[in-house]
């Protein structure tokens, strides 16, 4: 699906977060007020702010919480981790994480054309990228499982390096020493895409009998 909202808007909204781009073109990481684009081949480009994209969550990140991290965690138990020191697990939590890994694995997509296939068809052709001893920050969010028709339930992660030349959706990982802030997000605004793609998908949920 293809959205209205460009990366110059973005800029008004938040300084931190994640997303995608038209046409699932790539990866997006929000850092320190700068957009950037892992592609399907996994190179790095800062995109124009004319560029737009159809799903971005984001904020103006402000730690809560810090926690310097000396273990070595691979994804799940980094989660859990995490889990012990939020404050609720109903409240939204944004989540930076940097420092030093020992690995990364993360995931891009090639841009797609229409008629769009469904994000499961699109990840069956993913690019898969493994780094060693690398070091860069995850941007993430954990939205409670409450709210799972509004945003994915869980966490949520993409990673850029600290070079600014590699990254991805992150699916798995191994901490060497990192620094986890946390902020406690206290509202949540949704935007509603005004594009043609969207108010002709069809959204309707089949009831069950």
């Amino acid at each position: 699906m293809n959205g209205n909202f460009t990366v110059s808007k973005m800029k008004i909204m938040g300084d931190f977060g994640l997303g995608t781009f038209n046409g699932v073109d790539g990866e997006m990481i929000y850092l320190n007020g700068v957009v950037y684009r892992v592609n399907g081949a996994g190179k790095v480009n800062v995109p124009p702010n004319s560029e737009k994209t159809p799903f971005v969550t984001e904020i103006f990140f402000r730690a809560d919480t810090v926690i310097d991290l000396n273990d070595t965690l691979n994804f799940l138990s980094l989660e859990k981790f995490i889990d012990k020191a939020l404050l609720s697990k109903n409240i939204i939590c944004a989540v930076k994480i940097k420092g030093k890994f020992l690995s990364v694995k993360a995931r891009s997509e090639e841009k797609q054309t229409k008629p769009y296939s469904s994000l499961s068809e699109v990840l069956e052709h993913q690019s898969i990228f493994n780094f060693k001893n690398i070091e860069g920050t995850m941007v993430g969010f954990r939205f409670p499982s409450y709210m799972k028709d509004l945003n994915a339930p869980g966490f949520h992660f993409h990673f850029i390096s600290e070079n600014k030349n590699q990254g991805g959706h992150v699916l798995n990982l191994m901490t060497e020493h990192v620094k986890i802030e946390i902020e406690f997000v206290k509202n949540f605004k949704m935007r509603i895409p005004s594009s043609t793609d969207f108010r002709n998908n069809n959204f309707e949920v089949q009831k069950q009998n």
